[in-house]
């Protein structure tokens, strides 16, 4: 269980530090029903990642994965697949520089959210949830040989995780309501401006770890 935590911790913390959840997570922090808002959203987040987690866990038998079977050749597929798509993430992203003027400028799906209310706040949830790098998470779960009890455990981890960030502004309105709000317009300020950066630096380490760990499982 240890050095499963030690390979899906790193990717719960890649779920948590993307931009796009934090910058709709403060969005409905700024909003006029920021605690109905923001818990739909989080609600969202979290519902949505444990059914998907627990459709893959129950779906796909542990007895199927190892011993050079299909199974295990489908996952270690899905690692490279996953590597090179978020490399390839990482390469757009890089080569397609904003326009001149329009890098600290608000995007247009930000003043929407500010518009929704909790349903709308609970579909943002639904699409912003990280299915790519979930399902390589799952995958190593599954190479585990686990229990389903310790495979759930571990899910459970990884999702406390990757949603920790989002619902950090979520706690902070309930607990102080006031300083949230004026708090709000200096860090959307600056989370727009290092959005490019930050989607940089997830997408290559990203890319970078389940390549090189396809790769290696492919070549052996």
């Amino acid at each position: 269980m240890g050095f499963l935590l030690l390979q899906i911790i790193p990717v719960a913390v890649g779920i948590a530090v993307n931009p796009v959840p934090i910058i709709a997570a403060l969005i409905m922090a700024g909003t006029r029903r920021p605690v109905a808002n923001g818990g739909a959203f989080v609600a969202a987040l979290v519902v949505v990642m444990a059914l998907f987690g627990a459709v893959v866990l129950v779906l796909v038998p542990t007895s199927t994965i190892g011993g050079g079977g299909a199974a295990e050749g489908y996952i270690e597929a899905a690692w490279l697949l996953v590597g090179l798509g978020f490399v390839a993430a990482f390469v757009v992203v890089a080569v397609r520089k904003p326009a001149p003027g329009r890098g600290d400028r608000e995007p247009r799906w930000m003043a929407l959210i500010e518009r929704m209310g909790p349903a709308g706040a609970a579909i943002v949830g639904v699409l912003l949830v990280n299915y790519e790098m979930q399902a390589p998470a799952l995958a190593d779960i599954l190479h585990a040989h686990l229990s389903l009890v310790q495979a759930f455990v571990a899910l459970t981890v990884f999702i406390a995780i990757a949603a920790s960030t989002p619902a950090v502004p979520l706690a902070l309105s309930i607990a102080a309501p006031g300083r949230v709000l004026a708090a709000m317009g200096p860090v959307k300020t600056w989370l727009t401006a290092h959005n490019r950066p930050i989607l940089l630096a997830v997408f290559g380490v990203v890319g970078v770890i389940y390549t090189i760990k396809g790769v290696l499982a492919v070549m052996h």
